[in-house]
């Protein structure tokens, strides 16, 4: 029934709404760089677990079947252990970050979907420095950030909303 699921390697980082959108599900500028800047490239190296219940999966089936252009089921709830450097950078420390992701996508009585979620991401990222400029901590800076989301998929009108807040 795949409620449970492990993904290990490569994989999208659950933190967003648009994050875990495919790409042939958006417009060219339908990425704000405000929740991207969290996951660059969206994928990283970790290890992810996702719960998902079955009469959940429906509803993110549902999505899809009906063309509303969901996130994909990444799980009501997943947690992972990553990188955080992003891909494609080398590994500069040996932290990793940790994430959490939270998220529900239900009906209403007349049929229209409502999607909420939160996520929160923790950990340190290395900031590449120059030749003798000299940056607390070796470069080493906390990156968190909580984020949240409301989608009221289009059955025609629709609303989608991302906000996040922290530092990094």
């Amino acid at each position: 029934d795949k409620e449970f699921r492990i993904r290990a390697g490569i994989s999208k980082v659950p933190f967003g709404f648009e994050n875990l959108q495919s790409s042939q599900n958006r417009l060219a500028l339908d990425r704000t760089d405000a929740i991207n800047s969290g996951a660059p490239n969206e994928r990283d190296t970790g290890f992810f677990l996702y719960y998902t219940p079955t009469d959940t999966r429906k509803v993110f089936r549902s999505l899809v079947d009906k063309g509303l252009k969901g996130s994909g089921d990444y799980g009501i709830v997943g947690v992972g252990v990553y990188n955080g450097q992003s891909l494609n950078v080398s590994e500069t420390n040996d932290n990793k970050h940790v994430v959490l992701h939270a998220t529900y996508p239900f009906e209403l009585p007349y049929g229209q979907i409502v999607h909420v979620g939160v996520d929160a991401f923790s950990g340190i990222v290395t900031v590449p420095v120059a030749n003798g400029v000299a940056i607390p901590d070796g470069g080493n800076i906390r990156d968190e950030r909580i984020g949240a989301h409301f989608i009221l998929y289009p059955q025609p009108f629709g609303i989608q909303a991302e906000w996040n807040w922290g530092r990094g």
